[in-house]
């Protein structure tokens, strides 16, 4: 009996290691031995554990990978030119500056970001704040103590309008990205912080039922549900989002995102193989992505 039961195992093993792995008869056969020699504690052994997983790479480095923005925007925008007689356009970054330009041409970059959107350069100005030339630390707290009451008051306007009215798609898009921006700008406390996040992902929530067509709505909203954890949510969201737009090459991506963040490695590995086999034209990052799992697989 016990002969029999060890049979219908190693056969079973056979089985699913050609399901599970694409490897080469070698390969198979030095699996099927490990987890013959050593039954059940055989399938622990690393041989059998995905490689992309298995290598040693810094877990924030491969969240990285599935950003939305190939770049970070902010950190590579160019926004202070050096004004000089000949009128160069060497176009340097907020921070390059702020770190080796001196006092004059770090007074002209916080004037420059005074006159534009603060708001999306509400990191660099925190920085800012603790920049030794006090004039444009100065600079720096009192754009930052203006963008907070701005998005005090829009905040408080558009709660009022949100509530008495959750099916206006504008109200609805106005709402979440001044939360957004709220979430965002390292005013709150953890408890407050997270509170918004919520009222964020139903506001989003809202504005997908009244306007599914709005393609940022639902990357926003998994992207939130991965912040907080809510990674069942984020799957839903994901399936969703995949099923309204089935030719989208971000559709696939996030959801390979939100299998990562699962560990879910065959799912993702699913997707990965549907990308690959659909006849979208695909960006850069998205060919970056499918080596780089291929390699892993």
């Amino acid at each position: 009996m016990v002969e029999l039961i060890f049979v219908l195992y190693v056969i079973l093993s056979a089985i699913a290691i050609r399901v599970l792995y694409s490897c080469s008869l070698q390969e198979w056969l030095l699996r099927l031995t490990i987890v013959s020699a050593l039954p059940v504690i055989g399938w622990l052994f690393p041989i059998f554990w995905p490689k992309s997983w298995s290598r040693k790479k810094d877990d924030e480095a491969l969240k990285q990978i599935f950003e939305f923005q190939d770049e970070p925007e902010v950190h590579q925008m160019g926004i202070y030119s050096r004004v000089e007689a000949e009128k160069e356009t060497n176009v340097v970054s907020i921070e390059e500056a702020l770190l080796v330009s001196g006092h004059m041409d770090r007074r002209s970059v916080m004037i420059n970001v005074l006159k534009k959107d603060s708001f999306q350069y509400m990191d660099i100005l925190q920085i800012a704040v603790s920049n030794e030339d006090t004039e444009t630390s100065h600079y720096a707290v009192t754009a930052v103590m203006e963008l907070k009451r701005k998005l005090m008051l829009a905040l408080q306007e558009l709660s009022v309008q949100y509530e008495s009215n959750k099916t206006d798609p504008v109200i609805l898009r106005e709402y979440a990205d001044v939360l957004h921006s709220y979430t965002k700008s390292g005013f709150l406390d953890e408890q407050t912080l997270r509170k918004h996040k919520f009222t964020y992902i139903t506001v989003l929530d809202h504005l997908i039922a009244v306007s599914p067509e709005s393609e940022t709505a639902y990357l926003e909203k998994i992207e939130a549900e991965l912040e907080l954890n809510k990674l069942i949510e984020a799957e839903q969201t994901a399936n969703l989002y995949f099923a309204r737009y089935p030719h989208s090459e971000e559709a696939f991506l996030i959801l390979m995102k939100v299998y990562f963040y699962m560990k879910s490695y065959r799912k993702m590995m699913d997707t990965l193989e549907q990308l690959k086999k659909s006849p979208l034209r695909l960006s850069n990052r998205a060919l970056t992505l499918v080596r780089f799992w291929s390699e892993g697989a």
